[in-house]
């Protein structure tokens, strides 16, 4: 497979974002740290109800950002930390080069994303990369 799913050489040194996130509304729970270029938005798969996220590189923040919630009702979910937005969906032609967080904190590039005909099913695929 080509490069074709990451971004052009950015400038800027990459940026660790810790995520949490919340299901039974008693416990936060760890989900990793996501690795992005500045400015980039990241997709989760299959977020629970709540998210939170706090930045750890180049700057630690300590406070973590007000809970973003969402319905669940999708397989992904799309983050925008800079802008503390939140928004469950079904992936796009436009998502495809973007990181995808998955639970336990790995993180892969989308490459392609099928929804099924019956609209309740899906495949996707993700490219992963050592240093």
């Amino acid at each position: 497979m080509g490069n074709e799913a990451y971004p052009a050489r950015v400038e800027a040194p990459p940026e660790v974002w810790a995520v949490e996130t919340l299901k039974d509304g008693e416990r936060w729970r760890f989900y990793g740290k996501a690795w992005k270029w500045p400015d980039e938005s990241i997709l989760l798969h299959a977020a629970p109800r709540f998210v939170r996220f706090r930045q750890l590189v180049p700057l630690e923040d300590a406070e973590w950002c007000e809970p973003l919630e969402g319905d669940g009702g999708t397989p992904m979910t799309l983050v925008r930390m800079e802008a503390h937005e939140r928004e469950d969906l079904w992936p796009r032609q436009e998502h495809l080069g973007m990181p995808v967080f998955l639970p336990g904190g790995e993180a892969g590039r989308l490459l392609r994303f099928e929804r099924g005909d019956d609209g309740s099913t899906w495949t996707y695929a993700l490219e992963f990369r050592g240093p």
